[in-house]
């Protein structure tokens, strides 16, 4: 194989790579116009600089006439890619020269496949010519082709003018493609005089000006793809700060959330508690009175004596045990992050449900051995308080008909808790707002709508997941956490 096959098999090697490679891109991205009309301009440079291989291979008549009109249908294509390629980069508005372009371009083409002996001397003998490719044999052209050249140097005129209004308005790539057209101009004007027999100098547009032409048109888009790819990475950087600034925002508002339903939480238990201590501390407030009368008396009877501080002591005893029930809660919180058996939670949390369902519900509690999960006890204690209470007013009928059931079981892994009620249940359309923020069936002023957002919100920070059922016998909210593994335990 000739040096010439190969230095032309390669020019057209590289238009062919740039041709598949930008109409792939322009398939994926359609508004890409630009890489559609690289890749015509590959294309056409392709079929030129293979057809240019074809007669540097000495071919006989007929394989060189096809290689001649493949390479003035290429000279076309390329003419026409660069001038709309030039036009959209630039923004350039000249919608009547390039509607003449496609035009002409596609009369070319139409005389060169049907009539090409308007184009080239098929009855005249022909020529060898030299070129960068090698020397090869060619037909004249015509003095219809004369003609037909002239507007063809007029667009290729316009592509540089296109381009050096870009270059004085100092937009990017213009420099780059100026230099490429100058050398595309230079080398066909060298092959047009080289063709009509004016001069004896090599055709140099297969193997020099046309590979340039598509690499540099080929090279401003990469360029494009490159500075798009830093922006896009720039833009997610941007993007990802932006993420995280309004996720600390978020944890933010989750905090005054959480501390606003502690609040309301706090008030709740605060007024119930000071209810409870306040009866106990009236009888035995009472009874030190009439101690205090029996005191007076010259011989009291010590068995109401005895009576009346027992019933103190009764009294103080209660008190006792409501402070020790607040104590344990607040011991829980010492440690955020520890292996917690949910079944004590609900023990821990079960005196204080109890007093507020006095005379309102029956409390039953099922406690099942579960394994230990991996959190805070005093926000699943939170957890477990808030989803009573919801309870205790939904059910709402009397101690007598209604019944609050907590459970406690292991289950698959995973530690479940299960708060029913046989109250009057909600109505499907709404059991799907149940823990949304502010959400809440209680009379104005009577509740946040806070309790079951937050509920979930802990539950959803333990790694779990919260579900409520239902119907007409009641409602069942059923919270399961993953149960956490013991260092050291089995895998």
């Amino acid at each position: 194989m000739s040096t010439g096959v190969l230095v032309a098999t390669a020019a057209g090697v590289v238009g062919l790579y740039a041709a598949c490679f930008h109409g792939w891109v322009q398939a994926q991205h359609r508004p890409a116009r630009e890489h559609l009309w690289v890749a015509l301009i590959g294309a056409s440079v392709a079929a030129v600089s293979f057809a240019a291989a074809i007669l540097a291979a000495q071919p006989g008549p007929a394989e060189a006439l096809f290689a001649l009109r493949l390479q003035i249908a290429g000279a076309v294509g390329v003419t026409l890619g660069v001038l709309r390629f030039g036009a959209s980069r630039f923004r350039i508005h000249a919608p009547i020269l390039l509607r003449a372009a496609d035009l002409f371009c596609a009369g070319v083409i139409a005389v060169d496949l049907l009539a090409p002996g308007l184009l080239l001397a098929l009855d005249r003998p022909t020529r060898t010519f030299r070129g960068l490719a090698g020397s090869y044999p060619q037909y004249e052209f015509t003095e219809l082709s004369a003609v037909l050249l002239m507007p063809l140097l007029g667009f290729l005129v316009a592509n540089v003018a296109f381009a050096l209004r870009a270059l004085r308005r100092g937009q990017p790539g213009a420099r780059p493609l100026v230099a490429a057209l100058a050398v595309w101009l230079a080398a066909a004007l060298l092959d047009s005089a080289t063709g009509f027999g004016l001069t004896d100098l090599p055709f140099v547009l297969a193997g020099g000006g046309y590979p340039v032409l598509v690499m540099t048109v080929s090279a401003l888009l990469m360029r494009d793809l490159v500075q798009a790819t830093d922006d896009s990475e720039q833009l997610g950087e941007r993007f990802q700060r932006l993420a995280h600034a309004r996720a600390d925002e978020l944890r933010a508002v989750d905090a005054q959330l959480a501390r606003s339903e502690q609040l309301a939480a706090i008030g709740t238990l605060a007024a119930g508690v000071a209810h409870e201590i306040n009866n106990p501390l009236a009888y035995v407030n009472a009874n030190l009175n009439h101690l205090r009368a029996l005191w007076e008396e010259k011989q009291p009877d010590p068995r109401e004596v005895d009576e009346v501080l027992a019933e103190c002591r009764e009294g103080l005893a209660r008190v006792s045990a409501i402070a020790s029930d607040l104590l344990r809660m607040a011991r829980h919180g010492a440690s955020e992050r520890e292996a917690v058996d949910l079944s004590e939670v609900v023990r821990s949390v079960l005196p204080l449900v109890e007093r507020d369902a006095a005379g309102r519900a029956r409390l039953e509690a099922s406690l099942a051995p579960a394994a230990p999960v991996l959190g805070s006890a005093r926000l699943l204690g939170q957890v477990v308080l808030n989803l009573a209470w919801n309870a205790i007013h939904a059910a709402g009928a009397g101690a007598d008909a209604a019944r609050i059931e907590l459970t406690t079981r292991a289950s698959g892994g995973m530690a479940e808790l299960c708060v029913a009620d046989n109250g009057p249940g909600i109505p499907s359309e709404l059991l799907e707002q149940v823990f949304d923020p502010t959400y809440t069936t209680r009379a104005l002023g009577q509740g946040t709508g806070l309790g079951l957002a937050l509920v979930r919100l802990i539950v959803k920070r333990h790694g779990g997941e919260i579900h409520a059922e239902s119907g007409a016998s009641g409602t069942r909210v059923r919270v399961r956490i993953p149960a956490h593994a013991p260092v050291g335990a089995a895998a």
